[in-house]
Formats: structure tokens, sequence, C-alpha cells
């Protein structure tokens, strides 16, 4: 039987309090406490992915003076699990980034330090069963708007993205995978940089900016923030101790590079500040790690961001450096090169400047064949910004959504295209691939993605839902749309993870695609089921590819079935030992 654990709120465990408010609830208590308080249960809560112990926890929070308390909440928290059949999560690592980031804002108001240690005890676990109260009502009060915009079938997976899309990228990641890809990108991306003028001049400003004398010293000097996280035997908080060696005024400097220094939450939507920071300074050789997935990102995801600034600054470089960057390194580089180093033996492989060269208007930006299987891939390094995608406003977010991967105005963007490319090739007006027998043939639909964020759980199935409905308007103009297969989002990642298995033949992308299918198709192909296993099957219906893969490839290939030879590969060609 399946249980699904439920967020601890201040309604189900102290109802008398429902009301209270998490900012009158923290104020007046010490910021370094709210500091260390929340950095530890993160740590606490990301450190083996099985459920934190209430009874340990509780024993841990509060101190002799506040027994009494501590045992009538544990005994509410027990009465009300034993009630529902429910378990209750108090750790919640949403909630803990709102603590740090009221502890980091309250210090400039003067808010601070004005309770006693029994009462900041009380009133901080009060505080988190209030944040995780709001969190919970922002994540379901979508529920009756979305019952009117999807039909029954499709609303378990429209209900799993509203609640999913804010914060899954943060709080469900696996982070050995995700930092490995992050280094690849980030190799990927200074050896492309390498190539140019323009780039080189960045890659000098980048040096500058860390005082270092080549690239490859910065994934040197941050790689072992990582290893500090990973490497951990407890639970808890994370510091990073410097020597006062000969390189300590080097690596101080470093870290200060990554440490925040003033706050401002008002700009944080997204835990964007934190994110661009993910250190906090305690003292001159101690670092706290804010989150191990924002350091993570300092490997390759948060360059961009630096890389802008480093452009804009005088004398400009680039006058649109975002356009610049997709243009010429997420698509005319990444994607590329990544698409060579995963397939080979195909009957056709086109990328959009080959095609365009040839005349084709509007093509993919990717075309391969395999004897009968045709793959369009469109490759998308785009983002929903994060006053629409932290806003658990669902209309909103889907309107966004469609503009990103459908069509913006009238023209024609990633669904779009690829249902443009289908009609084109259906009706021969394509017809560059001569060993393409378009009758016989099956098109497989894919959307490469650049951000986690688009990973989010239910996702694929509500594009899919879109993409279907296009397609319709394709068989509607008497074109034979049987062998056209669903819409597929894929994470950059996921491509990068599979890339070596895929080169060397030990499973086919087609083969993968046909068996997430039958996840997409979800309780549709299953009669006489009975609710939970109903249940049950449309929440795995609405998995992200990026889950559904590596669990495939660990059913037929073991633990270890991924390589480490792409990354291999551009270490080598980067000079790093």
């Amino acid at each position: 039987m399946l249980v699904m654990s439920q967020l601890a709120e201040l309604k189900t465990v102290y109802p008398e309090y429902e009301q209270l408010k998490y900012e009158d609830l923290l104020r007046g208590i010490d910021r370094d406490t709210l500091i260390k308080f929340s950095t530890y249960l993160i740590g606490k809560n990301l450190f083996s992915g099985e459920k934190t112990d209430n009874r340990a926890l509780i024993e841990g929070w509060f101190s002799e003076g506040n027994k009494v308390f501590a045992d009538d909440m544990y005994r509410r928290m027990s009465d009300y699990e034993k009630g529902t059949g429910k378990p209750l999560t108090v750790v919640y690592s949403i909630s803990c980034l709102k603590v740090l980031q009221y502890g980091l804002e309250m210090a400039d108001q003067g808010l601070v330090n004005t309770k006693s240690k029994e009462q900041s005890e009380i009133d901080l676990f009060f505080a988190m069963l209030a944040l995780n109260q709001n969190e919970d009502y922002h994540q379901t009060k979508g529920k009756a708007k979305i019952e009117t915009m999807f039909d029954e079938k499709l609303r378990p997976a429209a209900i799993m993205l509203n609640f999913a899309f804010p914060t899954q990228d943060i709080t469900n990641f696996n982070l050995q995978e995700y930092t490995g890809c992050q280094v690849i990108k980030f190799l990927m991306l200074f050896n492309f940089l390498e190539q140019t003028d323009t780039g080189k001049e960045l890659i000098k400003r980048f040096c500058a900016y860390y005082e270092i004398e080549k690239w490859q010293d910065y994934i040197r000097m941050v790689f072992p923030l990582m290893m500090a996280w990973t490497g951990r035997e407890h639970a808890g908080s994370v510091d990073i101790v410097l020597d006062k060696n000969k390189d300590y005024e080097l690596n101080l400097n470093f870290l200060k590079k990554l440490a925040l220094s003033d706050y401002v939450k008002i700009a944080d939507l997204d835990y964007i500040k934190l994110r661009e920071k993910p250190l906090i300074q305690l003292d001159d050789t101690n670092f706290r790690v804010i989150h191990p997935l924002f350091i993570s990102d300092k490997i390759y995801k948060g360059i961009f961001f630096l890389l802008k600034q480093l452009s804009d600054t005088e004398p400009k470089l680039v006058p649109n450096f975002r356009s610049w960057y997709t243009t010429n390194f997420s698509e005319g580089y990444c994607f590329n090169e990544l698409i060579k180093h995963a397939f080979n033996g195909y009957g056709a492989r086109y990328f959009d400047d080959e095609l365009r060269a040839q005349g084709v208007i509007g093509p993919p930006d990717c075309y391969l064949r395999y004897d009968k299987d045709v793959f369009l891939l469109e490759n998308k390094d785009i983002f929903i910004g994060a006053g629409i995608k932290g806003a658990y406003d669902f209309e909103n977010l889907i309107a966004e959504i469609k503009k990103k991967l459908l069509a913006e105005g009238k023209k024609p963007v990633g669904i779009g295209q690829i249902i443009t490319n289908i009609r084109k090739l259906m009706t021969k007006e394509n017809n560059f691939d001569k060993g393409l027998v378009v009758e016989e043939a099956s098109i497989y639909p894919v959307i490469v993605l650049h951000d986690p964020m688009f990973d989010a759980p239910g996702l694929n199935k509500v594009m899919n839902n879109l993409y279907q409905e296009e397609l319709a308007k394709v068989k509607a103009d008497g074109l034979a749309v049987e062998r056209v297969k669903p819409l597929t989002l894929i994470n950059i990642d996921t491509l990068i993870q599979l890339a070596p298995v895929l080169k060397h033949n030990k499973i086919t992308l087609q083969e993968l695609l046909e068996k997430y299918f039958k996840i997409l198709n979800g309780a549709e192909e299953v009669a006489n089921l009975t609710q939970e296993q109903a249940e049950y099957l449309e929440r795995n219906a609405a998995i992200p590819f990026s889950i559904f893969a590596p669990n495939y490839m660990r059913s037929r290939f073991g633990d270890n079935w991924r390589s480490e030879e792409l990354m291999g590969e551009l270490f080598a060609k980067s000079k790093i030992d």
C-alpha cells in the first residue's frame, strides 16, 4: 500500500494557533540562530533521502526547559498520524529557505535578539508549521481552477504540475548526477569560448574576476566545495573551513565571491540571491553552505549570469548576451556536439544550419533518421521568469509555458515548430532526406530543454495533450498521423547521461521513448483497476523523462550503467588532471 506523507501544519497539530504568522513568530530571534537553524535542517533533510524521525527531531530541537511542550507536541503529532494514517513531515527545505530569507533580512530592521532561548525554540517550531501551512495552501489553492481547465484524464497530471513546478528543481534532484552534468557543461562552455575572440575576452574577464590564472583553475577551486557536502558523514549543515596557509588569502577572496554580503528579500523571488551567493561567511575561516544545489549551480548554471555581467561591463562585448549565448553555445555548440557524440550509424542526420543552407525554411534543430525511425529534435534553452514560476497561479503558468513551447503570438515555437515540420515531411515539401519513405516512417518528436524547472511532474503529459490537439489538425487536413509518436520533453542533462550508452548502442533512443510512452499512457492501458491502483498509475504517468530514463537504465543494466567517457574526454581536452 502506497502511503503519502503530509506536511505538518499549525492547523493539523495546533489548530487553536492556525492563524499565527511566521513573520511574527520569527521576529526577535537571533539572526545567527535563524541562519544556523535553517541551514542545519536543510542539510539534515537532504542527507540520505530518508524521512526524518519526528521523535528524534523534537528531542534535538527543544532544551530541557521545554520538555513539557516537546512531549505535548509529539503527542499531538502522533495522535494525528494514528487518526489519519498519514505520516507527518516537519522539515521541508522550502520552509527552511524562507526562514533563512527572513533571518538575513531582520538584522537590518533591528528585529533580532529579544526572545529567550526557550521561547525562540517554541516560536521556531511554530514558524516551521506556519510556513508548511502556507506552502500547502499555495500548492493546493488552484485545484478548483484546474478542474475547469482540464478533463478528468488530464487533471491528476495538471494538479501535480501546479503542485511541483515552483519548487521541484530545489526539492527533487539527484545531487551526484546533477553535479556531473554541470561539470560536463562547464567544460563544453569554456572549450566553446576558447574558439572566438569574443569568447577569449570573456575568459580573460572571468579569470580576472576570480583572480585566477586560467579558467581551469575555477573548476579546481569550486569542486572541493561539492566534495565537502557529498563527503560528509552526518546529517546537518556543512561548513567550509580555510587553513591559514600560504594560499589562505587566495582561497578567502575566492569564497567571498560566492558568499552573501548584503541581502534584499524583495529581489529574491525563487531564491535568486541565495542561488547567486550560496555561501554565508561566519568568520574569517568558516563559510556555511546554504543549499548543495546552489553550490552545484556555481559550476555551470550560475556562470551564465556572471558572463552576462562581465559582457555588459564597458567596453561591452555582446549587445544581447542571452540571445548570443543560446544561439551560439546552447544550440550551436552544446546541443550539436552532444548529438554528434551520442548518435552514430544513422541513415541521415541534419542540423538546422545545414538544412537552411539547402534552402529549407524553419527546419528542426536536428533531424535524425535510423532506418524508418525519424527523430525531430527541437532545442530550447528557455526559462519561466521567477515571478510566474513561484506565484502558484496555474492559469498564468500554463499561458507562459504555451508562449515558450507552443506559439508566441502567431509564431510557432517548440510544439508549433515540430507540427510544422511533421506537416512538411508528410506533404513532402521537405524532401532533403532522399532515403526517407514517409509513408512507412515512424516520427518521434522531442523537445530538448536546458533548465531543470521543466522536469516538473505532469508537464510532459500536459504538453503532450496540447501537442495531440495540434496533431489532430494535421489529421483533419487528410494526412495520416497514425505513425506519429507522442511528444517527449528531455532535459539536456538526461541526454548527457545517456550519450555514452547511446553511442555504444547499449540501448536506442527509440526503445527508451517507446517504454516511456507506456508510462505516459498511465491507467488508460489497464482495465478493472482499484482506485488506489489507478491513482498510483496516474502519478507514474506524470513522471518526467529525466526520472523515467535513469530508472529504466538501472532496471536494464544495474546501478552502474553510467559511463564517465564523455567527462574523461572533456577533461583531457581541457588539460585538467
